[in-house]
């Protein structure tokens, strides 16, 4: 059944791309943070980083991420909608 638990990894992660507009905060990993040596983990690198998303390309699974005064071109897998939870007092930190 580990078909089961990847198809469901993969959906939460597709909600959460197609939620997102250009303007929307979130958060987001570096591509310095990623393991690269197996993409399947991609979707559950931590996102510790919060950024403005400035451009979104759904075809290409391609975001560009204001963060810092820095612009980030990153794969849409290592972005996610910021919730409630990244603005509260506790969660609100430079980097997380």
């Amino acid at each position: 059944m580990w078909y089961l638990d990847n198809a469901r990894i993969v959906a939460s992660c597709l909600r959460s791309i197609c939620t997102m507009k250009e303007g929307d905060m979130v958060r987001f990993a570096k591509w310095e943070e990623v393991n690269i040596k197996n993409s399947k983990t991609w979707a559950n690198t931590p996102k510790n980083h919060l950024g403005i998303l400035v451009e979104h390309d759904k075809l290409m699974g391609l975001a560009r991420v204001l963060h810092e005064g820095e612009l980030y071109n990153l794969r849409a897998v290592f972005v996610q909608k910021a919730g409630k939870k990244d603005f509260s007092a506790e969660g609100m930190s430079e980097d997380r």
